[in-house]
Parts: C-alpha cells; structure tokens; sequence
C-alpha cells in the first residue's frame, strides 16, 4: 500500500489529526471518552511534533507524535533524547508493512530535524506481550512506571545504532 506523511503544520493538519484521534481513541486507551480525548489533542497539538500517515486518497490511517527533551526529560528543541509519545494506526492497517515503513521514515525525519539526537525512547504497556517481544528487537527495557493505563516498561535505543539498522533493512 503506498502511503505517504505529512507533518502537521496548518489547522488543516492538526484539525485531521485531532478527528482521527477522536475516531479511534478507543485504541490509545479503552477509556478515553471524548472530552479525554479533546484534552489530549489540545495538549498534545502545543507539545509535540505530530506526523501524520495519508493513504493514496489523502485518509489519515495513522499518525505519530514526538518530542524532544534533555537528559533531565527536559522539553528542548535540541534535545538528545528523541521522545515517542504515542502512534495510532488503523486496524486494518496493522499487521501490514506499514509499522516499519513509518517506524523508518520516523527515524530518517528525526535524524533530519534534529542533528543532536542521541536516545530514541518511548513507553508501552508492560502487561502487552505482543508489542514487549516486538519492541525488545530494536530497544531496551530501562525501566517501568506507572502510567494513565497502567504499568508501562520505559523502552530505550541508541538513535546511531537504530538509525544505521533501519537504513540497512530498508535496503
């Protein structure tokens, strides 16, 4: 499936972003209810760098949201630690080549936008199996916290090292 990305930059971007947000919200968290999730979009929209994934008929079928922040978990545009605070795919979308062809424009994007990037890292839901075995392929698990949906493992990579392997398998 050829898809293409769109950072959010106008209304336009961020007012698709938000309606797929609250279209599938359910699956950020089983209980997000609307009003959550309108919250959620309002701060996220001011903190983050959001990328959004287009199908060839320009449908948002996915989207990415990050930051930067210092070693300290500081905010910073030039900050080391390139921070993955959610992805949000379709789910009839999942399972295909899609997670790695964004994973890898991800990666390429950050790389581009900021030159100081040194940790990759981002939270999952440590009780979630699935994504623990699939995510301990290119991160290591830090830590854990509590997080708004329960205990999460604090997943960490080396952005060099994760850079050069994903350039390499996109070959």
């Amino acid at each position: 499936m050829a898809v293409h990305y769109r950072v959010c930059k106008n209304d336009e971007d961020f007012a698709a972003y938000t309606l797929f947000f609250i279209r599938h919200r359910k699956n950020f968290s089983r209980s997000f209810s609307l009003s959550d999730a309108l919250m959620h979009t309002l701060e996220t929209i001011g903190a983050s760098h959001i990328i959004l994934v287009l199908d060839q008929m320009d449908n948002t079928i996915a989207w990415m949201n990050y930051g930067y922040v210092t070693k300290d978990y500081e905010p910073h545009p030039d900050g080391e630690i390139a921070f993955v605070d959610s992805v949000i795919m379709t789910e009839t979308h999942r399972g295909s080549r899609l997670f790695v062809k964004g994973f890898h424009y991800l990666v390429n994007h950050i790389n581009e936008e900021n030159r100081h990037v040194r940790t990759f890292q981002f939270y999952a839901l440590a009780d979630n199996t699935y994504l623990t075995k699939l995510y301990s392929k290119f991160a290591d698990i830090i830590g854990q916290r509590d997080g708004y949906h329960g205990r999460e493992n604090i997943f960490s990579a080396d952005f060099p090292r994760l850079l050069r392997y994903l350039n390499r398998a996109q070959k």
